[in-house]
């Protein structure tokens, strides 16, 4: 038998390659196509675990609106230790113990730069309600470079209480109008 003069032939080995075409094509794409829906639904609701300003709130400082939020404007004195025994607290409003752990973010400016010597330290405290301290966040300098604070361990805040967190800074002796800007983290567990 001839395929070249069979038009029959030709026209029936032309489509059995297409249809194979098409098998291999579909079974790849079979393959490859996969498909998962996920509908999550996400609602508004109040933070648990919030700041709240303190007795010894700072002049200055601002506190947000749904209070997970806070900007303290804390002074250094040059050569003396400024105490801030009550300027923030953080509040548990729930029914129940949440955790929290304070973390590093950033601070300015940098380390290397010449304006970091002007600081001694920052240390923040928190204090449970008997006035034992809970855990202690310090910022130190050596020179012109700021030792950062590891991340605390989680403290449990018992429900419908509030703990404080104290304060104390310390400007290096002869020190220049300088601001340093931290960022810092408060990691609540739900």
């Amino acid at each position: 038998m001839n395929l070249r003069n069979n038009r029959f032939a030709k026209k029936s080995v032309k489509l059995l390659i297409l249809l194979l075409s098409s098998l291999l094509i579909a079974s790849a794409s079979a393959a490859v196509y996969y498909s998962m829906i996920m509908q999550p639904s996400v609602t508004v609701t109040g933070a648990t675990i919030v700041f709240a300003s303190g007795t010894d709130f700072p002049g200055g400082s601002a506190l947000g609106s749904n209070s997970t939020w806070v900007s303290l404007a804390l002074k250094a004195y040059p050569n003396a230790t400024l105490i801030y025994d009550q300027p923030l607290n953080i509040s548990n409003t729930d029914s129940a113990s949440h955790t929290f752990r304070l973390r590093h973010i950033s601070i300015t400016p940098a380390s290397g730069t010449a304006e970091v010597a002007n600081f001694t330290f920052f240390n923040f405290v928190v204090e449970n309600t008997d006035g034992a301290a809970q855990a202690s966040f310090n910022y130190t300098v050596s020179g012109t470079t700021w030792t950062t604070p590891t991340t605390t361990s989680y403290m449990t805040l018992p429900p419908n209480t509030q703990w404080i967190i104290y304060v104390e800074t310390k400007a290096a002796a002869g020190a220049n109008a300088v601001t340093a800007n931290l960022q810092i983290s408060v990691d609540v567990t739900q």
